[in-house]
């Protein structure tokens, strides 16, 4: 029984062997069925994706083996001669919400984005966003946007264009993971690391494509790190040196006492923005409420090149530009000129006016325009008087009232642009032309 049972188990080692074998091939089988054993394939086709222009040390993490990336491109970098408003739009993919997109064009209008005063200040309706100080742009719903000179011109386009804009969204399968911008949190925010990557990706398109362009300007510097532009994650845009100017203290015609400045943060040399208000926590006790019509609240702002144009075309859809609504034949700085003697209070006080509630924000806006760094710039300031107005109600401002809030606007301007450790000092901004005030409450 023994030499028996002994011959027995020796005949079933060469089934038992050729059962392992068939197994393993299965197995090899299976896992390439389902899609594995493509890591490889994509790393090489993420350096080659969108015209090479990826940032492949910062992407690779997102490669996936599973199944091989879906990629779609177009534009004219990729095919010289075609037709496309695009130089680049490309999405590579590879599935289970991992992925990178990005878009570049040569701007012929203005930037698809917000950039009056108050996006630039309070991006988002005042929710946050990013920014990476030393780039501009921000942190949207597309992703991370850019815009940057190309002084050599632009290729690809009938009409020719210095202007590049870029946007960069990358996605990483986290949860909330979504086709508008990436890696978002409950409120729709991209966490921090998501804005960087989406930022670093649009530099390194940026760069690789005005090089290719022969730009003839440097690289744009490789953002490092993002500032969360959300207040209540320590209020990054209060206090800078650039908006010191608007001090309660020392600038003729606003209210005296505290005040507390805000800037934007994006550190560009193509647009800048700062805003001052009266501090009542500060002053509370210690000084009494402004009377009415005094000026609470300052801002100033700066844009130049494509951004000045995109910023002066979204205030004069509103009508907030000077010389909106001239007379046909008259441009708007001839309109603009009566205003502009105002501004110097040279001609007497001026009517009274009223003011409505459905106005939002009453103020009085005043405009110039230099030439700052060699570009066409466009500066904008406002001053807001202390109202009190409920809804539906309508306050009367006196024509001495009104002739001050020219003067202070005036004298607001003449600060802005001499302020030593102010943007337009550090732009060099020269030979500025008063264009004329916007009455902000019609």
């Amino acid at each position: 029984m023994r030499g028996l049972w002994g011959r027995a188990r020796q005949r079933r080692k060469p089934l038992v062997v050729l059962m392992a074998v068939v197994g393993i091939a299965g197995a090899v089988l299976a896992t390439r069925d389902s899609g594995g054993g493509h890591l490889a394939a994509n790393q090489a086709q993420l350096r080659k994706a969108c015209d090479g222009t990826l940032p492949y040390g910062d992407l690779e993490r997102l490669v996936r083996d599973e199944r091989p990336g879906k990629l779609r491109q177009h534009g004219t970098m990729l095919a010289p001669g075609q037709e496309s408003r695009s130089l680049l739009d490309c999405s590579l993919s590879w599935g289970d919400g991992y992925g990178v997109t990005v878009h570049a064009e040569a701007l012929v209008s203005d930037v698809p984005q917000a950039v009056e005063t108050r996006d630039l200040l309070e991006p988002a309706g005042g929710h946050g966003t990013f920014v990476a100080p030393g780039t501009t742009g921000q942190y949207g719903k597309r992703g991370a946007w850019l815009v940057t000179d190309c002084l050599g011109g632009l290729g690809g386009r009938v009409r020719s264009t210095t202007d590049l804009y870029v946007t960069a969204r990358v996605t990483d399968g986290t949860d909330g993971a979504d086709e508008a911008g990436g890696a978002t949190s409950r409120s729709g925010k991209p966490d921090r690391a998501t804005a960087l990557l989406g930022f670093r990706t649009a530099v390194q398109v940026a760069n690789v494509l005005t090089k290719a362009q022969h730009c003839g300007s440097g690289p744009l510097t490789m953002p490092k790190t993002v500032v969360d532009t959300d207040e209540t994650h320590g209020a990054p845009g209060r206090g800078l040196r650039k908006c010191e100017w608007i001090d309660g203290s020392s600038l003729p015609g606003i209210a005296s006492s505290a005040w507390t400045t805000l800037g934007d943060l994006q550190e560009s040399t193509a647009l800048s923005a700062c805003a001052g208000e009266w501090d009542a926590e500060k002053n509370a006790g210690e000084r009494p409420r402004p009377k009415e019509w005094q000026v609470t609240e300052v801002e100033a702002a700066s844009w130049s090149g494509v951004l000045g144009r995109s910023a002066y075309d979204s205030y004069e859809r509103a009508g907030h530009v000077p010389g909106w609504g001239a007379q046909e034949g008259e441009s708007p700085s001839e309109a603009g000129s009566e205003a502009d003697s105002g501004a110097d209070a040279d001609r007497g006080v001026r009517q009274e006016d009223r003011v409505s509630s459905y106005a939002g924000r009453p103020q009085l806006a005043l405009w110039a325009r230099s030439v700052c760094g060699g570009r066409t710039t466009y500066h904008r300031v406002a001053v807001l008087p202390e109202i009190q107005l409920g809804d539906g109600e309508t306050a009367v401002i006196s024509g001495k009232d009104r002739t001050r809030l020219s003067t202070t606007a005036r004298t607001v301007l003449d600060r802005y642009l001499e302020a030593e450790d102010g943007w337009p000092v550090s732009a060099d901004c020269r030979d500025t032309k008063v264009l004329g005030e916007v009455e902000q409450w019609h």
